[in-house]
């Protein structure tokens, strides 16, 4: 089992329509994919038309019970899909793990408890540096960043690969960041994006601002499934291709 996770320092980047066409490009290829909203906002949830309703609430699934993740997922209109709802609850997960001396053992152990029925956990995080992406960090194979190409995201990135290391949850090592929400009929997206490519260290997909993207929130439908020939759901498979050899699945 991997564990890919999809995270940032900011909303409104594209890390939740990541997140949920990655989870459909998994479950489509026959993976036994579960994919866990970690975003109290539950747009993850939201986009899969599924009930923003986590049984017996956050704080009780952090804590051990419920039986696990297994006990809480829901079954998804995709094959092979399981999801972890979000509901306001997912807030008292921050809450627990803040003041845990070791965020990262609950999800360890969550995590653990879905080896047997799950090839793939993706994980849609809430946005900000918290001890939840601190947590994350510590059990994700791949973290998946996506990035704005504009000035202010793209310098925001070393924020994210630092606080990585001040707190000692990864090596920045295992940070995949990538192009999001590019229009490059923008001057200063062409520009960035070249500033990027000369940099190095990004995956090669660069996802577009698209309105197939945007028609998922009233579609409730991953663009990989209602449109598979935009240019958006072709730029989702190489980026699934590329985390997938990241994370040696």
């Amino acid at each position: 089992m991997r564990v890919v996770a999809v995270t940032g320092l900011k909303g409104g980047v594209g890390k939740t329509s990541t997140a949920v066409n990655l989870a459909a490009l998994a479950a489509t290829s026959g993976m036994r994919t579960l994919l866990w909203d970690l975003d109290p906002q539950g747009a993850a949830t939201y986009c899969l038309d599924l009930k923003p309703k986590l049984r017996g609430g956050g704080r009780r699934l952090i804590g051990g019970g419920r039986g696990g993740l297994a006990a809480v997922a829901r079954t998804s209109d995709i094959e092979h899909l399981e999801v972890v709802p979000a509901d306001s609850s997912v807030r008292e997960i921050e809450k627990v793990l803040s003041i845990t001396a070791k965020p990262a053992k609950p999800l360890r152990r969550l995590l653990a408890g879905t080896k047997g029925t799950a090839d793939v956990v993706i994980l849609d995080c809430p946005p900000g540096l918290s001890a939840v992406v601190e947590a994350v960090a510590s059990v994700a194979d791949v973290l998946l960043v996506p990035v704005v190409p504009e000035p202010l995201p793209f310098r925001a990135l070393d924020r994210f690969t630092d606080f990585l290391e001040e707190t000692r949850s990864a090596s920045p090592k295992i940070v995949a960041p990538f192009i999001s929400m590019i229009d490059r009929r923008k001057p200063v997206h062409r520009r960035v994006e070249t500033e990027i490519r000369a940099r190095g260290g990004f995956l090669g997909a660069a996802v577009p601002e698209s309105s197939a993207v945007a028609r998922m929130g009233e579609e409730q439908v991953p663009v990989v499934i209602s449109a598979p020939l935009s240019l958006a759901a072709a730029e989702y498979r190489k980026l699934w291709a590329e985390a997938t050899e990241r994370a040696g699945l």
